[in-house]
């Protein structure tokens, strides 16, 4: 499913682990490293620092058995260019359907050219 927003980008561990807690010591040291490197291209794909939003998605703390849970990182921003935000239509808000103004696999290729 594409990204409502222009800039998105998902961290998830290749096997399934319901929270950060759950991560052994080595993947949060790797995962952290990871976020790093992430803010930083980030931060130089617009040759400037980007605003972005970032959720941590992980199983419920309160207890009980979710063996579905699958523990990842969210990070998206509004921008589609340099300053530029993306603003969200009446009808694609009424329709639920978006279109996002940046090709994802074209923003892919801009950031791993950023490392």
């Amino acid at each position: 499913e594409a990204s409502t927003y222009p800039v998105a980008v998902t961290i998830a561990p290749t096997e399934r682990v319901a929270n950060l807690e759950a991560l052994s010591d080595t993947a949060r040291d790797e995962l952290a490293a990871m976020l790093v490197d992430v803010f930083t291209r980030l931060d130089s794909l617009y040759e400037q620092p980007l605003p972005y939003m970032m959720w941590l998605m992980q199983s419920p703390s309160g207890g009980g058995e979710w063996s579905d849970a699958w523990f990842h990182i969210e990070i998206v921003s509004p921008w589609r260019a340099a300053g530029v935000p993306r603003f969200i239509a009446a009808a694609e808000v009424a329709g639920g359907e978006f279109f996002n103004p940046v090709i994802p696999e074209v923003l892919a290729e801009q950031l791993r050219a950023l490392g």
